[in-house]
């Protein structure tokens, strides 16, 4: 027993074999205590051979068996052997075996004087054989515990069943430190590949339900590598081979490993032939599989030829004594070899060196080649033209309006020519002027001549005739009138008549910036309540305006509210974002509000309610986190929705059919104090309302609605 562990593990099951725990393992610790009664009866010890030969029975190493390596034998029969020894003044089992004569019926162990060694046999009639053994052969290792450094020389070894007793056998391999605590475990079958494994002095080695013989080969292990050359080079897609000498040639495992230290450039496989993927540098290394301390480098080297190329021009139009370098790019990036052989087809028009730069010599064409030097197949070729300098442009004459511009657009020829900045000149400024991009600024009615000039070309002279400028007659206004809430943008825009007129250039302005402020392109942003003025002015005196109001609004939350108090009074149109709720304003007369106020995204109510709340009329909001109130003015309208409305100013005096796409609701008329009209209007009879109502109305007339989103109006 190592700690607290019994090793029994020959009455396993093993996976491989599939012994039967009746072979092997059967007797369990029950039966030692019915041992202890029979080992008075037949504890004794023979001779057989001058070894002793035991019973059951406990014996001592050093009186009834001697210390050293020695092998337990049961000739007939079954028994369990069962040493322990004294580690650090405990006592524990190092051996615990059954030996069967059906298998092998041995079992060797290292014993130390003072073990105790426990037997016990199955059959009274049988005896176990005891006597010592020479160091095991490592070739054939039977089933034992051993010591490393006195049965078996430290180092490493293989370790494998090679000559079971049938193709079923396995082995249970347990080691143990110098202090007798387990290091390792691992189960070898017949057919397994063999286990290597390093053994230090002390170590114990336990084999057990080993039939047959396990040999323990001792491992060489590898010393050094020779490469079979000591660099390589090679091109993109070549496969050349490269051979790795383990040493000595006694080593026990000479395979070797082979490793890219950039795949990308450079592979290698398995036998060490190696493929150049693209140019670099890399590095390849064999390692011996049997020692990986042991390795081998070598460097390689991929190269590519030349496979493209692009000039930075295919053609060039140059002047005499003009010199331009052609820009040559050679790929792949990673060719080996970029250089390239520069020639021209005619030198007496036009030279080239070795660098690409191109000479004129004198007009006429030439063709300039470029060839790769690694590939004679890779060229490239520059047409090449030299003329003489000249200036191109685009008018010969021109008019233009006083205070206005006109653009002259010079070329150079030969497109390519150095030198091709151009010099602009007015003879009489006074007229007109030229900058230096060839603007001309027409200054008053008259002529002048502009020059253009080129370093190296005959100048070129263009007529410039400046006619009166046309004066703006009017302005107009794209909107007379527009309300706009605070924080909010419009863009006007104003025309400027004659369509001709020589400057359109227009001036704006506010009236009241803390209503209204606008931007030199006619944007208006609403600042604050009220209303202003918009003006734009062309550069003459021509003026038109817009009227901004920017109208009053305020915020109400669930509460009760005074007018004249809480809110100013006027007319409102009453909204809210969110949520749905109750509406109620009190004015102690006809125009009195009872609503349920909701949000767009609500399917319940009215969205907007417009009246006047005059000071003194009591709000209540119920439900409702904010209430907009946006102050608004009479305006004819199209249709109503909720509210109250006058006639005069919302609708004009008249004769009128009223309908509503809406459900059904309440539609008054009033008339001074007496409602003339009181009706359930609905857009069908299905609810007890009406569809439609037709009244004649009159100035001061007020038309009351409620629970209608919309009312529709058409004259009669």
């Amino acid at each position: 027993m190592i700690g607290n562990w019994v090793f029994t593990p020959v009455s396993d099951l093993n996976e491989k074999g599939e012994k039967q725990s009746m072979k092997k393992g059967f007797w369990v610790r029950v039966v030692i205590m019915m041992a202890l009664v029979l080992t008075a009866a037949f504890g004794n010890v023979a001779q057989a051979a001058g070894y002793p030969s035991l019973k059951s029975g406990t014996y001592t190493v050093g009186n009834e068996i001697p210390a050293g390596l020695t092998e337990f034998h049961i000739p007939e029969g079954t028994a369990i052997v069962d040493v322990t020894r004294n580690v650090n003044g405990e006592d524990r089992d190092v051996v615990y075996e059954t030996i069967d004569s059906d298998y092998s019926g041995r079992f060797t162990a290292n014993l130390k004087n003072g073990d105790s060694v426990w037997i016990y046999v199955h059959n009274e009639e049988s005896t176990v054989e005891v006597h010592p053994v020479s160091k095991p052969d490592l070739t054939k290792v039977s089933a034992g515990y051993y010591e490393v450094g006195t049965d078996i020389p430290e180092g490493t070894y293989r370790l494998k069943t090679d000559q079971p007793a049938d193709a079923r056998d396995s082995a249970y391999i347990t080691i143990f430190d110098s202090t007798y605590i387990e290091k390792e475990r691992y189960s070898l079958f017949f057919d397994d590949a063999p286990l290597e494994y390093s053994f230090i002095k002390g170590d114990k080695v336990y084999l057990s339900a080993l039939e047959g013989t396990m040999s323990f080969q001792k491992v060489i292990q590898p010393q050094s590598l020779t490469m079979s050359t000591s660099g390589l080079s090679l091109m993109v897609n070549q496969v050349l081979p490269i051979k790795a000498t383990v040493n000595p040639s006694s080593a026990t495992n000479r395979e070797v490993s082979w490793k890219s230290s950039d795949s990308k450039v450079a592979t290698v496989d398995a036998k060490g032939n190696v493929k150049g993927i693209k140019a670099g540098k890399a590095t390849i290394t064999a390692t011996a599989k049997g020692n990986p301390s042991v390795k081998k480098s070598i460097n390689v080297t991929v190269r590519v030829i030349p496979s493209g190329l692009k000039l930075s021009k295919d053609k060039l139009n140059i002047t005499k004594k003009q010199t331009v370098k052609v820009t040559a790019t050679v790929t792949p990036t990673n060719a080996a070899n970029k250089t390239l052989v520069w020639k021209s087809s005619n030198a007496k028009v036009a030279t080239v060196d070795t660098k690409g730069s191109i000479k004129g010599i004198a007009n006429g064409s030439a063709t300039i080649t470029a060839t790769a030097k690694d590939n004679s197949k890779l060229s490239k070729k520059v047409a090449v033209t030299v003329s003489t300098k000249t200036i191109k442009v685009n008018k010969t004459k021109l008019s233009v309006t006083a205070g206005k511009t006109a653009q002259l657009t010079a070329t150079v020829l030969p497109t390519d020519s150095t030198d091709k900045k151009v010099t602009w000149k007015s003879s009489n400024t006074r007229i007109a002027t030229v900058d230096s991009k060839g603007k001309i600024t027409g200054k008053k009615k008259g002529s002048a001549t502009i020059t253009a000039s080129v370093k190296d070309a005959k100048p070129v002279k263009i007529k410039v005739t400046v006619n009166a400028p046309i004066l703006a007659k009017s302005v107009k206004m794209n909107k007379s009138r527009v309300t706009l809430n605070k924080g909010k943008s419009i863009t006007l825009s104003a025309t400027v008549s004659p369509s001709n007129t020589t400057n359109k250039t227009l001036k704006w302005k506010s009236s009241n910036s803390k209503v209204a402020k606008v931007d030199s392109k006619g944007k208006v942003t609403a600042v604050g309540a009220g209303s202003a003025k918009i003006t734009a002015s062309s550069t003459n005196g021509k003026t038109t305006t817009a009227a901004i109001t920017v109208p009053y609004v305020k915020s109400l939350s669930t509460g009760k509210w005074k007018a004249g108090t809480d809110i100013k009074a006027g007319r409102y149109r009453i909204t809210t974002k969110s949520g749905f709720g109750n509406l109620f304003i009190n004015t102690g007369g006809n125009r009195d509000i009872n609503e349920i106020l909701s949000s767009k995204d609500e399917d319940f109510g009215v969205t907007v309610v417009t009246t006047d709340i005059k000071s003194g009329d009591k709000i209540e909001i119920a439900g409702l986190e904010s209430v907009q109130f946006t102050q608004v003015s009479h305006a004819k309208v199209k249709s109503f929705s909720s509210g109250y409305w006058i006639v005069g100013k919302d609708i004009a005096p008249g004769r009128y059919k009223f309908t509503t796409p809406d459900e059904f609701g309440n539609f008054f008329v009033f008339r001074k104090d007496y409602a003339i009209v009181n009706e359930l209007l609905a857009n069908s009879t299905k609810d007890g309302g009406v569809t439609s109502v037709t009244a004649t109305l009159k100035t001061g007339d007020e038309i009351g609605i409620a629970g209608l989103e919309k009312v529709n109006f058409s004259k009669k």
